[in-house]
C-alpha cells in the first residue's frame, strides 16, 4: 500500500512539475502578439514626432527667412543666404554677421533629405515656399510637410 501511494505521489509531483509544451507555445504566442503591437504602436509614435519635428524646422526657418527679409529688404535665393552672405544678386547691406541660423548648418529634415526652398514660391507669389518631401522622399505626394499649408491640413 505504502508503495502505491508513493508512487501516485511521485507521479502527481512529476506531472505538476513544469510547463506542457502546449502551454509553453501559447505563451510564446501572446508574447509575440503583445509585442507586435507594442512595436506597431511605438513606429506610429515615432512616424508622428517626425512630423512635428519637420513643421517645427519649417517654422524655425520661416523666422530666419523672414529676419533676412526685415534685415534685407527681399528674401533669401537660397537657403545658404540664412548662413553667408549672398556672394551673388542682390546685396544685403544690413546682413547679420554670423547668418541667421543658430547653427553654421542647414539641418536636413527628420528623414535626413535637405528642404526644399522656392523663392518667389509657387503657392506664396509674394513671399516664399518651404518644404519638406516626407517619410517617402518623393516631392509632390501627400505626406509633404509644407509652409504654405494650415495646421488643420497638416494633421
Amino acid at each position: 500500500m505504502r508503495k502505491i501511494r508513493r508512487n501516485m505521489f511521485n507521479e502527481m509531483i512529476r506531472r505538476s512539475s513544469g510547463f506542457t509544451l502546449v502551454e509553453l507555445i501559447a505563451v510564446m504566442i501572446i508574447m509575440g502578439l503583445l509585442g507586435g503591437v507594442v512595436t506597431i504602436g511605438i513606429n506610429a509614435q515615432v512616424q508622428k514626432a517626425k512630423k512635428r519635428t519637420a513643421m517645427t524646422q519649417i517654422s524655425q526657418f520661416g523666422q530666419a527667412i523672414s529676419t533676412f527679409h526685415l534685415d534685407c529688404g527681399f528674401y533669401p535665393l537660397s537657403l545658404m543666404s540664412l548662413i553667408n552672405a549672398p556672394s551673388s544678386g542682390r546685396r544685403c547691406k544690413g546682413y547679420t554677421e554670423g547668418g541667421y541660423l543658430n547653427k553654421q548648418e542647414i539641418p536636413t529634415d527628420p528623414w535626413n533629405n535637405n528642404y526644399n526652398y522656392a523663392a518667389p514660391g509657387l503657392h506664396n507669389p509674394s513671399s516664399y515656399d518651404l518644404w519638406s518631401n516626407g517619410p517617402d522622399g518623393e516631392e509632390g505626394t501627400s505626406d509633404d510637410i509644407v509652409s504654405w499649408a494650415s495646421e488643420a491640413e497638416e494633421e
